[in-house]
């Protein structure tokens, strides 16, 4: 009886830990896509990547390393981000990313006027 105690204890602690470490990520996200929303903003008005229909950048042909990695960098934040949305509303990564879909074409078609 003592050991399932233990173990009870153990796993609370574990769970409790994964729950801070989840939330330092989306917070380190969300800050990672504050910084480089200028970036994102140029990257979309040159015409060098759109917005795709599940929510993710998607990178023109032939776009150059640096871009490429600001791209890249940008859709693993939103997917950390849609994971965390998802989890909270008993969805799914891609029902929430293709709900964030609509939001960034609109402000993407906004920001090259």
């Amino acid at each position: 009886m003592k050991m399932r105690a233990v173990m009870g204890a153990v796993m609370a602690v574990l769970v409790g830990v994964a729950c801070v470490a989840q939330a330092d990520d989306i917070e380190a996200a969300k800050a990672r896509r504050k910084e480089r929303n200028a970036q994102i903003t140029q990257i979309l008005k040159a015409g060098d990547a759109s917005e795709g229909a599940d929510g993710y950048l998607v990178a023109k042909a032939g776009l150059d390393a640096t871009k490429t990695g600001v791209v890249n960098a940008e859709n693993a934040d939103r997917k950390i981000g849609y994971t965390a949305i998802a989890k909270a509303n008993g969805k799914t990564v891609e029902a929430v990313g293709k709900q964030a879909a609509a939001i960034n074409q609109a402000r993407a078609r906004a920001a090259q006027k």
